[in-house]
């Protein structure tokens, strides 16, 4: 059977990971390797993290006596709590977890919905416990791991505190990403706010995350722990981008603290300042310029850009004069004319290549990525 849950925490406390990490260490039955799932960003009820969580057990419906005395005593609870916000904009809505149990695997259909766009139905299942929260719940239980990379996540006891001496160390082990900004040398394994996560190690196996755990919690100044656990996740797939597409450029805007907004043949994009150096090509671009671009399109109908290419990219000049003056038109199919000497020219422009301020694909910086961004090569 599979086993999902979701929405347990708000922006100032709680921890859907923890929780789901007792609610294992309650089980009365064997379970396979526990799953984090990101789901779409834009949801209007997502939250803090927007992960969902899920597993595999191995029992029969006789479990539902002990998940029902669960929820009650230990889910429902978390019911309503609810914090405000002084940099997100959104509204936020309480604490509304959900639990979801199947008896198989639900089709992957669902998922790819639910990572992808806004949804609001539930697949069929032998039970469901609560409200919101059943939709991630059941997205968890439905990915299918196409692509699969792997988090382990520490809960704090007390302080947050990690070693940088084990950091630097387990940053450069080729298995493990996101560790540090390579730029700054910022740790990027530990939240800012009053969770009770101290750190999660993302990596490509599941051992070398484990390890990189094991490092971090052993190190000497690394804070004391309350548990750790593995999950196999969705993170750093793209599995929340289809395809890529390519259009010409419209218009160019740059907003005031520095975003960049590109109207195009297709869709309308914006680049954000923390965008590095593919915002920097952002604002680079003209009118005609043909562009190849990633993003996730937002509620508004607006794509955040998650990668920009140039595909081509020229200016047009009239010619100049032997004299030295840059000739002017004499009017549609006549040709030009120098203004001071009056030569006269059948070539109308002069079309050259702009050189990009960067080549290839660029995205944001890696603090500035989303967990479900993927390396595009």
């Amino acid at each position: 059977m599979w086993l999902g849950l979701d929405d347990t925490d708000h922006l100032e406390g709680g921890c859907t990971t923890l929780e789901f990490h007792k609610l294992l260490e309650s089980l009365p039955c064997s379970y396979s390797e526990p799953r984090l799932v990101r789901l779409w960003p834009f949801a209007a009820q997502r939250t803090r993290g927007n992960a969902a969580l899920a597993v595999e057990i191995d029992c029969d419906e006789e479990i539902i006596d002990f998940l029902d005395d669960y929820w009650q005593r230990v889910i429902l609870p978390l019911r309503g709590a609810v914090s405000s916000s002084n940099h997100d904009d959104r509204d936020q809505h309480p604490a509304d977890p959900g639990m979801v149990l199947f008896a198989e695997q639900p089709d992957s259909e669902f998922y790819w919905r639910a990572v992808r766009q806004e949804v609001a139905d539930l697949p069929p299942a032998v039970k469901t416990w609560g409200g919101h929260g059943c939709i991630g719940a059941s997205a968890a239980c439905a990915w299918p791991a196409n692509i699969c990379t792997w988090e382990s996540i520490a809960w704090r006891v007390k302080e947050r505190k990690v070693d940088e001496i084990a950091l630097a160390e387990v940053d450069s082990w080729p298995e493990t990403f996101l560790c540090r900004d390579p730029r700054s040398k910022r740790g990027l394994i530990a939240p800012r706010g009053p969770c009770p996560v101290m750190f999660g190690i993302r990596a490509t196996s599941q051992q070398a995350a484990a390890n990189a755990a094991e490092v971090l919690i052993v190190a000497k100044d690394t804070a004391p722990v309350l548990a750790c656990r593995t999950f196999a996740t969705n993170q750093a797939s793209g599995d929340h981008l289809e395809s890529s597409f390519t259009a010409k450029v419209n218009a160019v805007a740059t907003l005031k603290g520095g975003h960049t907004t590109i109207e195009t043949e297709l869709d309308n994009l914006v680049s954000f300042s923390e965008g590095g150096e593919m915002n920097i090509l952002a604002q680079w671009l003209q009118c005609g310029d043909e562009i190849e671009y990633l993003g996730l399109q937002d509620r508004d109908g607006v794509i955040h850009l998650e990668g920009l290419k140039l595909l081509s990219a020229t200016s047009k000049q009239r010619p100049t004069c032997d004299c030295g003056k840059r000739m002017k038109s004499m009017g549609k199919g006549q040709g030009v004319r120098c203004p001071n000497c009056k030569n006269i020219q059948n070539r109308q422009w002069i079309v050259t290549e702009r050189i990009p301020p960067s080549s290839g694909w660029t995205q944001p910086p890696f603090d500035c990525r989303r967990h479900l961004a993927r390396e595009i090569v």
